[in-house]
């Protein structure tokens, strides 16, 4: 959650984002990171309806 809207100011919640980016989390989407004890703490971004946006893996040729 956003800092004006209520959310935690700290390092484990912040994030740079550029300036498209930005602008989407301020018209409905949103990035969160995992949990500080999950392995790796992956960045996870989801659309405005909820859903995660994901990116797959490249093809194999």
């Amino acid at each position: 959650m956003e800092w004006i809207n209520g959310g935690e100011t700290s390092l484990d919640n912040s994030a740079l984002l550029c300036e498209r980016h930005h602008t989407k989390v301020h018209h409905g989407f949103r990035v969160d990171r995992d949990d500080m004890t999950a392995p790796g703490r992956r960045w996870r971004t989801y659309r405005p309806d909820g859903t995660e946006i994901t990116i797959s893996p490249p093809l194999r040729i």
